[in-house]
């Protein structure tokens, strides 16, 4: 017996993607010409449809069904370019001709066919385990940042209510000067102090384009414009817009300023 390549041999039909072998192939499994064992499935074909029309006569079935799920009617065309008959033998199939051999032969085909099919079967079923397998870890890709991101979100909400307790407290030290309330004043201006020292749970150190600006020695205008420049405002990871719009950076983006501290400076001078 030859050896047989799996992937050439084996192929899917039908919308329920059944898998047959061509009787060509099969033909050359068990050392019979092609024409003979087309004779052969014919008469089987013949035998089934006669027994499939006496069970009929007592309950309503098509007399063909049977046959189909052995051997499936097909054609190829030949060297010659003639459009030729031949049949598609389902796993089915391949048994009943398995069953009509005898001997060694019989046997040989047997462990042929079937190693075919389950070989190909689970080389398929382990594709597809690997696709969902892939689908899966996409999902949980998927997943994650979105979880990174609404975090993001959060740590930036706590960075934005903060600054507005700051705002708020340096308010009602202003009124409680214009009272000459200066103990009440001196609270409120440590109030906010405390909520500015006070880092949200989660959160980083943040700086505005003026704390950054007197860093490195430039405008406030020139970090925001260095900010468009170097992505600094495209990436949350380095930047976010509070509730009144004004930007405030995290220490990833001092780092980006100061690593191009010269050309800012050199920038702002209109060097």
């Amino acid at each position: 017996m030859q050896n047989i390549n799996k992937e050439s041999v084996i192929r899917y039909v039908g919308e329920s993607k059944q898998q047959v072998i061509d009787s060509r192939d099969v033909a050359k499994m068990i050392g019979k010409r092609h024409r003979d064992l087309m004779r052969d499935i014919r008469r089987y074909i013949s035998d089934m449809e006669e027994g499939a029309i006496l069970r009929s006569r007592d309950m309503d079935q098509n007399p063909k069904l049977d046959s189909a799920q052995f051997f499936i009617e097909s054609s190829y065309v030949s060297q010659q370019g003639k459009e030729l008959p031949c049949y598609l033998l389902t796993k089915q199939g391949c048994e009943f001709v398995a069953n009509k051999l005898t001997g060694r032969k019989g046997t040989i085909f047997t462990a042929t066919y079937v190693s075919l099919f389950n070989e190909y079967e689970a080389e398929h079923n382990g594709k597809v385990a690997a696709i969902d397998n892939g689908l899966e870890h996409e999902k949980l890709a998927y997943k994650r940042e979105w979880l990174i991101e609404m975090r993001k979100q959060n740590v930036n909400k706590a960075h934005e209510l903060r600054n507005q307790d700051v705002k708020l407290y340096l308010e009602l030290g202003k009124v409680a000067d214009d009272y000459q309330r200066p103990r009440m004043a001196a609270d409120f201006r440590n109030e906010a102090i405390r909520a500015m020292s006070a880092l949200p749970v989660g959160a980083r150190r943040e700086y505005s384009a003026t704390e950054i600006g007197n860093m490195i020695g430039v405008s406030p205008i020139a970090i925001g414009k260095w900010a468009n420049k170097l992505g600094v405002k495209r990436d949350a990871d380095m930047s976010y817009r509070d509730h009144d719009g004004a930007w405030r950076y995290f220490p990833e983006a001092l780092k980006v300023f100061q690593d191009n501290a010269l050309e800012i400076q050199d920038d702002d001078l209109g060097l």
